[in-house]
């Protein structure tokens, strides 16, 4: 009996311990690491880069010898009749036939070949950049994902506490009405802004849930609670380089998207040669080794044995404007993509200007509104103070509810406006890796209650 209640006290006090043990919360690096595995775009650019790697290959063996054999061995039956002067011939017969020929061409001067190798070569480098930029889009898709919900979580805080302080300010103001303190108005001015409040609350949980349900599609999987953000852990410094020019001049340089576009440029330039190549000969090396047996019924039980090497030319001379309509082709796709490199190098261009300037005033939007959140607390506490002095009315405190609540609001922006800022730019430079995520994910808390 001792024994079982003692057994039953260690599983009790373990459950005690379990319950007041925090969480381990699911963090942006463990969900970084999911995504890489589980996320349906990146997977599908994968798939994609290893299926263009195989067009080097490819295209390198236009270039190299071709070895073939071809043979056949069947059995034959012959009726023939020869009509002469003299009469008519009949003549019968069975017998087998053979033919082997074992080949070999090796290109000589195949100028289409080896710029359709060139070709592949930049279209490998392409599709080697576009799957290092489908990495820093998929750290910048979770990462922006999983913001986006602690910015909801956090809008949706400061709405309930707003609500329940204009509960607590009604229930207060039902108080003083019935001790013959308060106003009607004052009872009605602070059901309208708890109705309101309670409104909004309800708004902001459905983009809550929205943005919960767009992370769930990157990782496909429930999510436990988020990791939170600790303003204490995250420094506002300014961006390094401080010089937007030089953030640009990085982009041009290293941007996976710029790569991959120019590399279709430079492919399209190989289509180009590739396409005036049909204007140009042609010429391979062949070599033959050839046994047959009664090819043809005129050859019966006749063997040849023999080999043969030469050189098999090709001249193009007339294909009905064909060639000359694929240069035209080619060129027009030329100028195509080197207009779709420089329209993507201009936006790069903003969208590094825009996210500099969002991490260059993300720390002075956040320092102005921790500044500003002290002073409407300070404000409110004031207010508070002076209505139960009989200084203030229920208005006034309202009013200073709502101002700060509105500061909160643009304070918790102003945070995840720097951080997202400061994310996407280091995707914009190609340097958004799991290093990266890592100092991101250093600036939330390991745990939750």
């Amino acid at each position: 009996m001792k024994a079982c209640v003692f057994r039953l006290t260690v599983a009790l006090l373990g459950g005690a311990v379990l319950v007041a043990s925090p969480v381990r919360a699911d963090d942006l690096l463990s969900l970084y690491r999911e995504a890489v595995q589980a996320d349906a775009t990146f997977l599908a650019a994968q798939a994609d880069t290893r299926a263009r790697r195989e067009a080097e290959p490819q295209a390198l063996a236009q270039l190299l010898p071709n070895v073939s054999f071809n043979g056949s061995n069947a059995r034959n039956s012959t009726d023939r009749e020869t009509k002469y002067a003299g009469g008519t011939s009949k003549d019968d017969s069975d017998y087998r036939s053979y033919n082997y020929t074992l080949g070999l061409r090796q290109p000589l001067f195949r100028p289409g070949s080896y710029a359709g190798w060139r070709q592949a070569q930049a279209q490998v480098a392409g599709a080697e950049a576009s799957l290092k930029w489908a990495e820093q889009d998929v750290g910048a898709r979770i990462g922006t994902a999983y913001f986006d919900v602690l910015l909801e979580e956090t809008e949706l805080n400061v709405i309930k506490g707003q609500r329940d302080a204009y509960l607590a300010q009604l229930d207060y103001a039902q108080k003083a009405f019935q001790s013959g303190a308060g106003t009607r108005t004052d009872i009605d001015e602070a059901r309208s802004s708890l109705d309101l409040a309670a409104a909004q609350a309800i708004e902001q949980q459905y983009r809550l849930n929205y943005a919960y349900d767009a992370l769930k599609a990157i990782i496909n999987r429930p999510l436990t609670q988020l990791a939170r953000l600790d303003p204490g852990r995250m420094p506002l410094t300014p961006p390094d380089p401080a010089r937007l020019e030089d953030w640009i001049r990085m982009a041009e340089e290293v941007n996976p998207q710029l790569i991959a576009l120019n590399a279709a440029a430079v492919a399209a330039d190989k289509q180009v040669n590739k396409a005036l190549s049909g204007h140009l000969p042609t010429a391979d090396l062949i070599a033959q080794r050839f046994k047959n047996k009664s090819d043809s019924s005129n050859t019966i039980d006749t063997k040849t044995d023999g080999n043969l090497v030469g050189v098999q030319f090709n001249v193009p001379i007339f294909s009905g404007g064909d060639t000359v309509s694929v240069v035209r082709q080619a060129r027009a796709e030329l100028d195509k993509a080197r207009q779709q490199l420089e329209a993507t190098r201009r936006e790069v261009g903003l969208q590094i200007r825009k996210e500099f300037d969002g991490v260059t005033q993300g720390v002075h939007w956040v320092t102005a509104y921790e500044m500003a959140a002290k002073s409407a607390e300070q404000a409110l506490a004031s207010t508070r103070k002076g209505f139960q002095a009989g200084k203030r009315t229920t208005l006034d405190i309202l009013t200073a509810e709502q101002n700060l609540a509105t500061v909160r609001r643009d304070l918790n922006r102003g945070r995840y406006q720097y951080v997202l800022s400061r994310l996407r730019l280091l995707a914009l430079v190609g340097k958004l890796n799991e290093e990266e995520i890592a100092r991101f994910n250093g600036w939330l808390l390991a745990s939750v209650e």
